[in-house]
């Protein structure tokens, strides 16, 4: 009786937390206070957001949260490096910091820079590592796209190519996870963050 009990308890948590997401991604929740934290921080300002723009900066946030589970599933999130480096910030950043902040945003600045080192992780492989060590597929990529670069010769947009072929990669990569992982979002809530 009592282990079902606290089955039904955990259960409930977890719904009403889900409840209050504006979206989730894989199983893991992204929170209304979340999600209002780092919208206010990349858009600041005074007037209140349409429901066009709230959907368009969740789409962002969405492809981050997707790429940061991509770590997380390839164990970057257990590498000693990593590990180090988040103990190290989180030591810092609660010596430096207020004890009202603290209460505040502590957490979610500590998962922000959590969130953001996974990413920068795994972009490194996913990404740079792919354009810097694969010089041909670069040419492939000129060699396809070259009305695209006036018919200059590669020699001259070599850096152009190599960063519109990394978009080209990144977005197949963010394809990927979108159709590999289940994503939600709470309409209704959006709604409401939009009044």
């Amino acid at each position: 009786m009592r282990k079902t009990c606290c089955i039904i308890i955990l259960c409930f948590f977890y719904f009403s937390t889900v409840a209050q997401s504006v979206a989730v991604v894989n199983s893991n929740p992204i929170s209304q206070k979340e999600f209002v934290w780092v919208y206010k921080k990349h858009r600041p300002g005074t007037t209140k957001p349409t429901l066009t723009e709230l959907i368009s900066f969740l789409n962002i946030y969405i492809d981050f949260k997707l790429k940061v589970e991509d770590a997380r599933a390839a164990g970057m999130d257990q590498d000693s490096t990593y590990l180090s480096d988040t103990k190290n910030y989180e030591s810092a950043l609660l010596s430096s910091m207020p004890p009202e902040a603290q209460k505040a945003d502590y957490s979610l600045v500590i998962n922000e820079y959590k969130e953001a080192l996974l990413l920068f992780n795994i972009s490194q492989v996913k990404i740079w590592d792919r354009v810097g060590e694969d010089e041909d597929a670069v040419h492939e990529y000129y060699n396809a796209h070259r009305q695209q670069y006036l018919s200059k010769p590669y020699d001259e947009v070599q850096t152009e190519v190599a960063a519109d072929y990394q978009k080209k990669i990144e977005c197949d990569w963010v394809t990927s996870l979108r159709n590999k992982y289940k994503i939600t979002m709470d309409q209704n809530l959006l709604n409401r963050l939009a009044k």
